[in-house]
C-alpha cells in the first residue's frame, strides 16, 4: 500500500509541476482544465456527507458496511476545498461576469450582478465551506450515527442542501450566466451521491467478500443491499437530469437549449454517449439479482456508476471553458494527473491509517 501511495504521490507531484508550467504559458487554459477536476474531487466528500446523514436518519446494514470508506472521503474535504484556491485567486479568468465591464454583458446577465460579484461570491464560498467543515467534524466524531438522535442529521441535511445549492449556482451555473435551471442543484447533489456511494462500494469490495456478508433481510446478501441502494441513487439522478432536459426542450427556452447544444457539438456528443452508456449499464445491471449477489458483478456496477459520474462532471463543466480543440486537452491530462495523484495518495494513506482521521480529537481530549 505504501508503494502505491508513493507512486500516486510522485505522479501527483509531477502533474502539479506540469500544471504550473501550463499556467505560466496560458493561465486561462490551465485553470479551465483545473476547474472540473477540482469540482470532481469536492463532489465525493460532499456526496459522502449526504449519504452518512441519510443513514443517520434511517439506519440500515447497508450504511454500516460503507461507513468507513465514506468517513475517509469526508476526511478528504479540507484537501478538496484547498484545491479550489487557484480558481478563487483568478475568478475573472474562469467566470465571464467577474471583472467584466457590465455594459458589455447581456441584459439578463447585468440583472444578476447584484448577486454575481466577487466579494459576495467569496463570502458565499466561505459560508459554504464553514457549513461543510462543521458537518464533517460532526460526522467524523459520531461513534455510530444510527444510534444518535435524528434531529441534528435532519438539520445537517437542510444546511447541506442549502450549501450545495449555492455552490452549484456559483461554481457551475455562473460559468454560463445566461443559463437558468431551478433543478440543477438537485442534479448535482444526486450526482455527488452516486459517485461517493460507488467509490465506497469499490473500496469495501476491495477489502472484503461483500457477497457473503448478511444484508438487512433474511436470504439477502450485503452486496444486494448495496446494489439496490446504488440503483435508487442512480434512478434519482436519471430522473432529475431527464426532467431538466425535457422541460427545456419542451418549453423551447433558447438560452437553456444553447447550454445543451454546446455540449453535443465539437465532439462532446461522444462523451455524452459514453456517459449514457455507462449509466445505462449500471442501471440495467442493477435489475439482475444474480449480478448483484456476485462480487465481480457488484464491482462492475459500481465501476460503471463511478465512471459515469466522472464523465458527467467533465461533460457539464468543461465545454464552455475549453479552447483550442483536442490539443488543449493536454491541460486536462496534467490537471487530472496532478490533482488525482495527490488525492489518491492521501486517500490511500487515510485508508491505511484511519486513526489519523480523528487524531486531533484525541489531542484535545488529552490537552
Amino acid at each position: 500500500m505504501r508503494r502505491v501511495e508513493q507512486v500516486f504521490l510522485a505522479a501527483g507531484t509531477g502533474g502539479i509541476v506540469l500544471c504550473m508550467l501550463g499556467a505560466s504559458l496560458d493561465a486561462k487554459a490551465m485553470l479551465g482544465a483545473w476547474h472540473p477536476a477540482a469540482l470532481f474531487a469536492l463532489s465525493l466528500p460532499l456526496g459522502a456527507l449526504t449519504i452518512l446523514m441519510v443513514h443517520g436518519l434511517t439506519g440500515g446494514r447497508w450504511g454500516e458496511g460503507v461507513r468507513q470508506p465514506l468517513r475517509i472521503m469526508i476526511a478528504m474535504l479540507p484537501f478538496a476545498l484547498i484545491v479550489l484556491l487557484p480558481v478563487l485567486m483568478k475568478l475573472d479568468v474562469i467566470f465571464p461576469w467577474a471583472g467584466a465591464d457590465a455594459a458589455m454583458l447581456p441584459g439578463n446577465v447585468r440583472e444578476k450582478l447584484t448577486y454575481l460579484n466577487v466579494p459576495f461570491f467569496l463570502l458565499r464560498f466561505a459560508a459554504c465551506a464553514a457549513i461543510w467543515l462543521a458537518l464533517a467534524w460532526t460526522m467524523l466524531n459520531a461513534e455510530d450515527p444510527a444510534k444518535r438522535g435524528g434531529r441534528k442529521y435532519a438539520l445537517g441535511l437542510i444546511l447541506h442542501a442549502l450549501a450545495v445549492s449555492v455552490f452549484a449556482i456559483d461554481w457551475m451555473l455562473s460559468l454560463e450566466p445566461e443559463f437558468i435551471s431551478t433543478i440543477y442543484a438537485l442534479c448535482e447533489a444526486s450526482a455527488e451521491v452516486v459517485g461517493a456511494f460507488a467509490l465506497a462500494i469499490l473500496i469495501l469490495a476491495a477489502t472484503r467478500s461483500v457477497e457473503i456478508l448478511p444484508g438487512g433481510d433474511e436470504d439477502v446478501a450485503l452486496s444486494e443491499d448495496l446494489a439496490n441502494m446504488q440503483f435508487g441513487f442512480l434512478l434519482t439522478w436519471i430522473y432529475l437530469v431527464f426532467m431538466q432536459w425535457i422541460v427545456f426542450w419542451g418549453g423551447d427556452l433558447p438560452d437553456e437549449i444553447h447550454w445543451y447544444i454546446v455540449r453535443v457539438t465539437d465532439g462532446w456528443q461522444y462523451l455524452l454517449w459514453l456517459l449514457i452508456a455507462m449509466q445505462v449499464a449500471a442501471f440495467a445491471g442493477s435489475l439482475s439479482r444474480p449480478l448483484k449477489r456476485s462480487h465481480d458483478g457488484l464491482v462492475w456496477l459500481a465501476g460503471f456508476a463511478l465512471a459515469g459520474h466522472f464523465a458527467d462532471v467533465f461533460w457539464r463543466i468543461r465545454p464552455p471553458l475549453i479552447s483550442g480543440g483536442l490539443v488543449a486537452l493536454w491541460h486536462d491530462a496534467v490537471a487530472w494527473m496532478g490533482l488525482g495523484g495527490l488525492w489518491l495518495a492521501l486517500f490511500l494513506f487515510l485508508l491505511r491509517r484511519p486513526d489519523r482521521i480523528t487524531w486531533w480529537k484525541r489531542e484535545v481530549a488529552h490537552g
